[in-house]
């Protein structure tokens, strides 16, 4: 009968006498472990602008905005809607792109001001043909890199090569497509026309 009352005051003296758990915070700031989930933060150097973040986010914090006249995209998140699952670190396919911080509080009046957002911009590369997008710069850099001498074999791939020693004019579109469009930066339902116009196209 008298056991538990002496663990009890046992458990007692040695909480007493003993460090406390909780943190001292906001008298010292709040250090958060290395596995703390934070706001993401983008890496301009590492993000490709593929917008793989974007369609994992399942809160829809970040958007994905394209400018075919000024050839830009827009990559923006919006820590108001961000709920730090970690999804857009998990699937950024550089693997360093986007990543989860130590950053976990900010204090505003206005819902928009600037801190809530974070925006990073990326040049996107448009079809000679069609004008549609193809894909933003870096991404498709990213993936000729991880090609490597295989690369040589597209012609998109092959001009972006050619663009970092000298310009290359991009050509005026034509009244219809012809055989000399294969060697043009051209979105894949373009060329997938330019190959068939140039295999069963006949002048009647």
């Amino acid at each position: 009968m008298y056991l538990p009352k002496v663990r009890e005051i046992k458990e007692a003296l040695s909480s007493f006498f003993s460090k406390p758990y909780t943190t001292k915070f906001p008298k010292e700031g709040f250090k958060p472990e290395e596995e703390f989930r934070g706001f993401p933060r983008y890496h301009i150097e590492d993000c490709v602008g593929c917008g793989t973040c974007a369609q994992v986010c399942p809160s829809g914090a970040i958007t994905v905005v394209d400018d075919l006249t000024k050839r830009t995209r827009k990559l923006k998140i919006n820590y108001l809607s961000c709920i730090h699952c970690g999804q857009c670190e998990e699937h950024c396919i550089t693997e360093k792109g986007v990543l989860l911080s130590n950053e976990y509080s900010f204090s505003v009046m206005d819902k928009n001001d600037p801190i809530v957002f974070e925006t990073i911009e990326k040049e996107i590369l448009l079809c000679e043909v069609c004008k549609s997008m193809i894909a933003p710069e870096d991404q498709l850099k990213w993936i000729r890199e991880r090609l490597g001498a295989k690369a040589y074999a597209h012609p998109n791939f092959l001009l972006g090569i050619q663009r970092e020693f000298f310009d290359v004019e991009p050509s005026e579109p034509k009244s219809r497509i012809r055989r000399e469009d294969q060697i043009k930066e051209v979105c894949p339902k373009c060329r997938h026309k330019i190959v068939v116009e140039d295999e069963f196209y006949t002048i009647h």
